[in-house]
């Protein structure tokens, strides 16, 4: 994409319905009104298109002209024909070449008349609507949706060690699992909020042998982190795995990272409970897996890695991306429960009489 000073960008039924508005009111007419809604700067639209699974590069805008007209001739799209048409007409460059490296256009009339007519506000074009644009290029045939066969655009690796044991009995049997988690593209998450998972699991309850993921996925804050039942126990990563034994035998594996209002915060974003059953049954197998402390910040932040197809720059976005969504959620799905136990805490209503209870 071209490099701007900023872009103002406004959904086309807020433009027709302000100026229907405006048109409607006399006490609007004679002024003049910018329907161009809110403006962006370049790193909020490269941010958002990352977060809504399009990656781009950053061009100057004469060597992004060039480029892009070379590549409509060697491979004609003829959606984007009205756009080789633009960038070759001489008038429409100097438009093109003013919007974009001219200030932001300043809509202050526009907001208050807005307010006075008790109209929505514009709407900035964020990641939701980077999203949708996504989701139609590729039902118009024009992108692709990430996909679990992709090349990773991140990947990185987690091991946990722990026992489990029979349901019902004592969890004594070693388990561990060292898997690679990784993501086609931020859409995934973003849209999913999953992670994919691949990799084995050691336990000798269930195999004497290693068993391979045959498909893994990790939800992140699965519904939202709200707890199934009453009480203060979050969800924070649910893991549903498909494994397969060197008999090839199919087994499941389901694991679940919890949030509880307690001191232990560190341990808990480690901590899995899991369970294992053979495909189609129930669960045989329950107990605990734990992500070593000394392994955690070595494997998970800085032994994250992109894909080598990008710029260093842009591996440098990634990795950051991914912290701070990933870093957010997790921080969200810790708070709530301390919001939760907070607020039964402080909750200052008075018990009622036995009398006011039966009135």
């Amino acid at each position: 994409m071209p490099a701007f000073h900023c872009l103002n960008a406004a959904p086309v039924d807020w433009v027709s319905r302000v100026a229907v508005a405006a048109i409607c009111e006399p006490d609007a007419w004679g002024y003049d009104y910018n329907l161009t809604g809110v403006p962006n700067t370049l790193d909020d639209v490269v941010r958002d298109m990352a977060l809504g699974g399009m990656h781009v590069r950053v061009q100057d805008w004469d060597e992004w002209r060039t480029d892009t007209l070379a590549r409509l001739e060697a491979e004609p799209v003829p959606e984007l024909a009205f756009l080789g048409r633009v960038l070759r007409s001489p008038t429409a460059l100097k438009l093109c070449e003013a919007t974009l490296k001219g200030p932001a256009a300043g809509g202050e009339r526009t907001a208050a008349l807005v307010d006075a007519l008790g109209l929505p506000p514009a709407a900035r074009y964020d990641t939701r609507a980077q999203l949708r644009t996504f989701e139609r290029l590729a039902e118009d045939g024009l992108a692709r949706l990430p996909h679990k066969d992709d090349q990773p655009y991140l990947w990185f690796t987690e091991t946990t060690e722990g026992h489990v044991g029979p349901v019902g009995a004592a969890a004594d049997t070693p388990c561990s699992m060292a898997l690679t988690l990784s993501i086609a593209s931020m859409y995934q998450l973003v849209k999913e909020r999953r992670v994919d998972v691949t990799g084995e699991v050691t336990c000798g309850a269930v195999h004497p042998r290693p068993l391979t993921v045959e498909r893994g996925d990790i939800w992140v804050r699965p519904d939202e982190g709200i707890p199934q039942r009453h009480g203060t126990t979050h969800q924070l990563l649910r893991y549903r795995l498909r494994l397969r034994d060197a008999d090839g035998g199919l087994w499941w594996l389901e694991g679940r990272k919890h949030a509880r209002a307690r001191r232990d915060v560190w341990r808990q974003t480690r901590a899995l409970t899991v369970e294992i059953g053979r495909q189609g049954e129930a669960a045989r197998f329950i107990g605990e897996v734990v992500v070593p402390a000394d392994t955690y910040v070595r494997d998970q932040i800085d032994g994250i890695r992109v894909d080598p197809r990008l710029t260093a720059r842009e591996k440098r976005a990634a990795k950051l991306t991914w912290l701070a969504w990933f870093g957010l959620e997790m921080g969200r799905g810790l708070l709530g429960p301390f919001a939760r136990a907070a607020a039964d805490l402080l909750d200052l209503r008075r018990t009622p009489t036995l009398t006011e209870q039966h009135r």
